[in-house]
């Protein structure tokens, strides 16, 4: 045992910083306190991994221990007094530009080329992707890999295509997120990582113990250790990189730069930026969020605000809950600053003289036979998540329904039969499964063959198909009208939140004699309204306005609502949205950017059925407040009400 005799910064009661002896001992991939102040008990709390064994049963210390990771061995850094935020302390190294760059994406390349680990914050159709392609050029290094969404891979070749990248130069291997994951898992032993790693939409990135997450972490961390902050490159680039919470910004920090946060977890940062309560049940209890603090009046121990909460003791409160109201801090926009330096931010509006986005919303008024329906509908759900996933297809104008087509063999077992086992001790009790059982029930249990419960021996079972049954719905009427007002640019993006819905717009569009250009799931087709053959790539097909006059861009946000440019239309429908607040905000900018056409402007249209769809536009909307909260919006200067929601603007079309 190796012990490491180091010095810690402690602060005294007096509020004086010393240095006080500890030691540490490595072992087992783990960092062992041998010795350490108690003062720092909640700094080693707080590292990755931490873990008190003074209550272990076997072998217990009285010694805490934490991950011997990089983010870990930074805040030890940090505790020993060495500066570790001078990297980011250094003033950016200004280079000289042959393109036509704006000075923004100046900003961007200047700030990957001086610190190498960066996360570009820079919202939609600022122009990231050449901004990367400047830094690859000038970086010094060759080989790059390039992680993106499915949909954005053929978008950023042909980008680089326009902006003359000399690819022949470069070794850029592109890859998904989940072809990432693969390439990690089977890197071959002693072949070096890459020097450079550009993670494009990298919100994709913001759940820490997923897949995608861990991958692009061990990558990141690989080119760390191999080429040091000086030869390496980590780039992460989204202009939503929160799209759900302010947690979502923990991994994306992590990937870039182990520790720069002081958090040793999204949960630990939760419990920092969040009111939290105990929520108690039979078997176990856990913390469970309230609320945001991201108010100075809200109450810092109940999150209320002074006139809400329990702070006056008037008659009405209750005096068990009484307790005087004291101001919490604003954790979630001071997360702006915390930021600083690893994380750069840029808002459309300060870098591009576009016009504003209009937004308007047509309220289609239901009929009330679909009143019927949907009442029927949420009486019959089991919860309510069943029931607001069936209003929403209602108010699309489908219904999903499974039938049975035809028999297919079964995929529960081989010959008719599956093993049980059975417990002649327990009343003949049968046990479909044996590996949650305790020793002593195994050792009685007699293994025996059953009928499969599947098929019932019969070795077939039902095949179930999901069809889409399509009932009258008035936002056709509603994107009829709208198809007219884009006749003259000859474009349109309809955005839809199901499969069902994309399907029942693109039927709709080859009836109005307008092709679709369709991206499900990851795929792009070209479906002329009047079948002929298609030579010419999806991207392609789209652009060419003089060949193809009328032609929408038909898809789900999720699957085509990133990283892709439809600047030929003014107009942007969305039939419905999904839950995922990121996938909105990212394909509303698909058609506002540089390059649009100026004068005609940019319109946002939301097509509203059913009550549900309001409901999902109220998730959004307070989703996305939140967000740029910790991208240092002002949020006394955002207008959270859309121009079209104001009385008399609301019911724009009714059928």
């Amino acid at each position: 045992m190796a012990i490491e005799k180091i010095k810690l910064r402690t602060t005294t009661s007096s509020g004086r910083t010393v240095l006080s002896p500890a030691e540490i001992d490595r072992r087992d991939g783990r960092i062992f306190f041998v010795k350490s102040p108690f003062s720092l008990k909640d700094e080693i709390k707080a590292m990755k991994g931490s873990r008190w064994h003074g209550y272990e049963e076997e072998n217990p210390i009285k010694q805490w221990s934490v991950e011997d990771c990089q983010r870990n061995n930074f805040q030890l850094a940090l505790m020993c007094g060495e500066d570790m935020f001078a990297w980011f302390d250094r003033d950016i190294i200004r280079h000289e530009y042959q393109r036509p760059l704006m000075p923004h994406q100046k900003d961007l390349t200047d700030a990957g080329l001086t610190y190498h680990f960066q996360l570009w914050a820079a919202e939609m159709g600022t122009g990231k992707t050449l901004s990367a392609q400047e830094l690859i050029e000038r970086s010094g290094v060759h080989d790059w890999f390039w992680i993106g969404p499915k949909t954005s891979l053929p978008n950023i070749k042909r980008e680089f295509r326009k902006w003359k990248f000399s690819a022949e130069q470069f070794d850029i291997q592109y890859h998904t997120y989940e072809g990432l994951v693969r390439v990690i898992d089977e890197w071959p032993e002693g072949v070096p990582p890459p020097h450079g790693l550009i993670c494009d939409e990298s919100s994709r990135l913001k759940n820490s113990t997923s897949q995608r997450s861990k991958a692009a972490q061990r990558l990141a961390d690989m080119i760390r250790e191999k080429w040091g902050v000086e030869g390496g490159y980590v780039i992460e680039m989204s202009g939503t990189p929160s799209p759900k919470t302010p947690i979502d910004w923990w991994s994306q920090c992590e990937i870039a730069w182990p520790g720069f946060l002081r958090e040793g977890s999204a949960r630990a940062m939760e419990a920092r930026m969040a009111f939290m309560v105990d929520q108690q049940y039979e078997t176990a209890s856990f913390k469970k969020r309230t609320g945001w603090r991201d108010d100075e009046n809200k109450c810092n121990q109940c999150g209320e605000t002074r006139e809400e909460g329990p702070h006056e003791l008037d008659g009405l409160t209750d005096p068990a809950e009484y307790h005087p109201f004291v101001p919490s801090k604003n954790e979630v926009a001071y997360l702006h600053e915390r930021l600083k330096g690893l994380v750069i931010i840029k808002h459309k509006k300060d870098c591009l003289n576009l016009p504003e986005k209009r937004y308007r919303q047509i309220v289609c008024k239901p009929s009330a036979s679909i009143l019927r329906v949907a009442k029927a509908l949420v009486e019959a759900a089991p919860n309510a998540v069943t029931g607001m996933t069936l209003l929403r297809e209602l108010s699309d104008g489908f219904q999903y329904r499974d039938e049975k087509q035809g028999m297919t063999k079964c995929t529960h077992c081989t010959d008719g039969t599956v093993a049980s086992w059975r417990d002649p001790e327990d009343g003949d009790r049968c046990y479909p499964g044996t590996d949650l059982l305790p020793d002593e029930v195994l050792a009685r249990l007699i293994e025996e063959k059953a009928p499969c419960p599947v098929c019932g021996g019969s070795m077939e079972v039902h095949k179930i198909v999901r069809i889409t049954r399509e009932v009258a719905c008035p936002k056709d009427a509603a994107l009829r009208m709208l198809l007219d007002e884009c006749e003259e640019t000859g474009r349109i993006v309809v955005f839809a939140g199901f499969t069902g819905s994309v399907d029942r717009v693109v039927n709709l569009m080859k009836r109005e004699k307008w092709s679709v250009v369709r991206c499900d799931q990851g795929n792009f087709q070209v479906l002329p309204h009047d079948d002929t053959a298609v030579e010419e790539e999806p991207l392609d097909y789209w652009a060419n306005i003089e060949a193809h006059p009328r032609v929408a861009f038909v898809a789900n946000p999720e699957s085509g609502g990133m990283s892709l440019t439809l600047v030929e239309s003014r107009m942007a429908v969305y039939w419905s949205n999904s839950w995922k607040p990121e996938y909105r905000v990212q394909s509303e900018d698909r058609i506002h950017r540089k390059g649009m056409d100026e004068n005609l402007g940019c319109t946002i249209v939301d097509l509203v059925h059913l009550p549900s769809d309001k409901r999902v536009l109220d998730v959004i909307r307070a989703n996305r407040k939140l967000e740029l909260m910790t991208m240092g919006e002002l949020m006394q200067d955002v207008d959270w009400n859309d121009a079209a929601t104001q009385e008399g603007e609301f019911e724009e079309y009714r059928t």
